[in-house]
């Protein structure tokens, strides 16, 4: 199973609960809304799909299904913005 972490070369800082990430080969600053930040926070220390789906299931209390496919949306789209790297 994948496991997700954050990009190594990515600046990031959370400021009043919402994360902000600069890429830095392309310089953006991205800010990322309630469930990306969650997402962002737990990949510190890896997380897979799993793990994201049962972060947002207590955070939102939404079903586990909504949660599987939201979750795995959310971390395909920071990984494609490079936020987020797959742990080999």
């Amino acid at each position: 199973m994948a496991r997700y972490q954050r990009n190594p070369q990515t600046a990031g800082r959370i400021i009043d609960g919402q994360a902000f990430v600069v890429t830095p080969d392309d310089n953006k600053l991205h800010t990322l809304n309630g469930a990306a930040t969650l997402l962002w926070t737990l990949a510190a220390s890896g997380a897979s799909v799993d793990d994201a789906a049962a972060a947002l299931c207590r955070e939102y209390e939404i079903d586990d299904a909504t949660a599987r496919t939201d979750a795995a949306a959310c971390l395909d789209d920071l990984v494609a913005r490079q936020i987020l790297v797959v742990a080999s």
